[in-house]
């Protein structure tokens, strides 16, 4: 992977953080979306203590 493929990366995971931490709505959808929390806010079976 050369320097300018991971400069790339790094501008798209920027841009798309940017995007999801812009309102609360976006971010817990990005992490129901990422299967960490269910709708209701609450972690999945999987990441519960």
């Amino acid at each position: 992977m050369s320097s300018e493929d991971v400069k790339k990366i790094l501008e798209r995971l920027k841009k798309y953080t940017d995007e999801i931490t812009s309102s609360k709505e976006k971010a817990l959808q990005a992490l129901i979306d990422a299967g960490l929390v269910k709708t209701n806010g609450e972690p999945t079976d999987l990441y519960k203590n």
